[in-house]
């Protein structure tokens, strides 16, 4: 008895290995359990993840593209520029036919897929890119063919949809001062305030909607920016930034409203881009309408 169960598990685990065996072969799944498996195109970045508009003749987005598993024959990546709130098209920017190779985005290769040159550039370009791949079975393999797992972990290094913008190290000296509002939801938003250091390298606009009222707080509709050092990328946290019942602003009853969203801090060039969520307690509205302000 022994021995049949002695077999049994050896039997099970050579099933076992070869199962295992098989998945490493083909560690990724597209379109499904069935397959094709494995046309899948990696990309580790090695660069820092956004170039550097102070360094712009030297600066460079890249990494390194690997397949897994040996059965992708052609790897096809576009590009499109977002500037100022202009979207262009995508156009063709690589193609890639032996793996393992080396990706390299830069200012100047960016600019001339566009008919620029790098002078053309401005902080806060945003490039996004998107890539399609061919397997060795003849599938075409896109961004939208893999799991949510697949697509969304950062871990993976999926090379179809990644992004990149041309910024600046932030310096929280250059960017304190006060600034001029040029874009914003609000007719009657308030056309300068103050930028003042915050804890931690980070700075605070000084009631940038201008929504202070007698009475308040004088720090009641403060927003605090928090900026990555090395790229000025920012992030606003969800605060109190204005008050639906200002007579100027809006005279509604909807109380107190917060913002929240992302955007850049661009001290090199004194200049705030936010994409902001305007909120009450009936809802969000005007989501994403680009928030500029140029250092005066």
């Amino acid at each position: 008895m022994k021995n049949i169960y002695k077999i049994f598990l050896l039997a099970f685990l050579a099933v076992s290995f070869s199962a295992c065996e098989d998945i490493d072969k083909d560690p990724f799944e597209v379109n499904g359990i069935d397959g094709p498996f494995g046309s899948f195109v990696r990309l580790d970045i090695t660069s820092a993840a956004v170039l550097d508009v102070t360094d712009i003749d030297n600066t460079v987005f890249g990494g390194t593209l690997s397949v897994p598993s040996s059965n992708v024959t052609s790897w096809d990546l576009k590009v499109r520029r977002v500037s100022g709130g202009v979207t262009s098209d995508y156009v063709p920017f690589l193609n890639v036919t032996s793996f393992p190779a080396d990706f390299s985005a830069t200012p100047a290769s960016l600019a001339a897929v566009f008919g620029l040159t790098s002078a053309d550039l401005i902080p806060g370009d945003r490039f996004d890119f998107e890539a399609t791949s061919i397997g060795t079975d003849g599938n075409l393999v896109t961004f939208d063919d893999f799991a949510p797992n697949l697509a969304g972990n950062p871990a993976e290094a999926q090379g179809y949809r990644f992004v990149t913008f041309l910024s600046c190290p932030f310096v929280q000296a250059d960017a304190i001062g006060t600034y001029s509002v040029s874009n914003g939801h609000f007719s009657q938003i308030a056309t300068t305030f103050e930028l003042i250091a915050a804890p931690n390298g980070n700075v605070t606009m000084i009631d940038p909607l201008g929504h202070l009222l007698p009475g308040d707080a004088a720090d009641k509709y403060n927003v605090l920016l928090s900026v990555n050092a090395g790229s000025g990328q920012t992030a606003v946290g969800a605060q109190t930034a204005w008050d639906s019942g200002h007579a100027v602003c809006c005279a509604t009853p909807y109380g107190i409203g917060t913002i929240d969203g992302s955007g850049f801090t661009f001290s090199c060039a004194g200049q705030i881009v936010l994409s902001l969520n305007y909120r009450v307690a009936a809802g969000t509205f005007n989501t994403g309408i680009p928030f500029v302000a140029n250092k005066i």
